[in-house]
């Protein structure tokens, strides 16, 4: 009797392993995680390579290949959409690279200088059908592009800033707002991607916009500004306002500007770049204002940029150092071919599964908790 059982249910494995094919019974495809690398980096870093370089991110950040392109110069700004599987590039201070993240294949690369002013730090709609790209940090030109992403061609420009110096954008992660900054004015630019319209400015603040994040629920932004501040300043989306400003207590009185902010996606911590220093100091963010923890040395003075895996498992600053967000340690170091550091602050990483991209990360460092945010201790009491 037992022996028949055996038998039957042998049977009935064989069975199902011929026939699962056929019924959509089959492996899923592991998840592979990479970090795209633009090179040349148009604000320094890395010079002797073209195009993009790509490091496993699950296989100790190893050098995995090159995608070599001529045409790419000074790399300006990164980003792709999953749904599309297509990447950008902006390059030469005045175009834009598309490539086929599937083929590695370029589909085009076209100049937009003559339409005004040239193509900073873009971003895209997750949907992928439409690109926005601020004229550039060194132009006098006010508008953003937006682009359809699947031909290149100018649908629209917007109005940012009085006197243009349009450098960073970031999309939500809803899909709702891109945010964008100058270096020309002292407010960040909340738009309406469905109307492509302005609905809010957010300031004014101590000076103009460098880097700057948001919080998935879109109630906060962190943002780096003047010249005088070595620390960050906080504005509230909701009511349009400054709130805030937080100082990195050894540098009071320091006469600098940081370049590069990041929050970890699950909000709890902000990270702050000091390039000047070689450092990065972490801010507890679950009290208000936020406070000063700690600061982790880096390999090198930069131009100065951070960002975090989708995860937040590493955090990835523009040295060319991997660090463990949780320890905050460096545990790996970007190198190519050649064993050679990799710097560069135009970087974004993709998620596959087979040849498809399933997620796509940010250039900057945004949080992820797309719920109302909880209300802060407020320290000291």
């Amino acid at each position: 009797m037992l022996r028949h059982i055996a038998v039957c249910i042998i049977a009935l494995a064989v069975s199902l392993s011929l026939v699962g094919p056929a019924l959509g019974v089959e492996a899923k495809e592991p998840l592979r995680r990479f970090l795209y690398v633009t090179v040349p980096d148009g604000a320094g870093g890395t010079k002797d390579h073209q195009g993009i370089l790509v490091f496993d991110i699950d296989n100790g950040h190893k050098f995995v290949r090159k995608i070599h392109m001529k045409s790419v110069r000074m790399t300006r700004g990164v980003c792709a959409s999953a749904a599309t599987d297509r990447l950008y590039i902006s390059h030469s201070n005045g175009a834009v690279l598309c490539m086929d993240l599937r083929t590695d294949k370029e589909l085009w690369n076209k100049p937009y200088i003559k339409m005004g002013g040239g193509c900073d730090r873009l971003v895209m709609h997750p949907n992928g059908k439409k690109v926005y790209i601020p004229s550039g940090y060194w132009s006098k030109d006010e508008h953003m592009k937006v682009v359809d992403g699947m031909t290149g061609e100018l649908l629209k420009v917007i109005v940012v800033s009085p006197k243009g110096g349009c450098h960073d954008a970031l999309c939500s992660i809803d899909g709702k707002r891109v945010y964008c900054g100058s270096t020309r004015y002292n407010t960040l630019t909340v738009i309406d991607t469905d109307k492509d319209e302005i609905v809010q400015r957010i300031g004014p603040f101590k000076g103009p916009i460098f880097p700057f994040t948001v919080n998935g629920a879109q109630t906060q932004c962190i943002v780096n500004t003047s010249r005088e501040l070595v620390g960050f300043e906080i504005g509230d989306i909701r009511t349009g306002k400054k709130i805030g400003q937080v100082r990195v207590k050894s540098q009071i009185g320091q006469k600098r500007r940081c370049h590069g902010v990041g929050m970890t996606p699950d909000e709890k911590e902000i990270w702050l770049v000091d390039q000047d220093k070689k450092k990065l100091y972490v801010f507890d963010n679950t009290v208000s204002p936020p406070k000063e923890m700690q600061s982790i040395d880096v390999a090198l003075k930069s131009h100065g940029w951070i960002t975090f895996s989708i995860d937040g498992q590493y955090a990835w600053p523009d040295t060319g150092d991997v660090i463990d967000a949780r320890t905050k340690k460096i545990v790996a170091t970007l190198k190519d071919a050649n064993g050679k550091r990799v710097v560069s602050s135009k970087f974004i990483e993709v998620q596959f599964r087979g040849k498809d991209a399933v997620q796509i990360g940010l250039q900057l460092g945004v949080g992820r908790v797309t719920a109302p945010e909880p209300k802060k201790k407020t320290k000291g009491k």
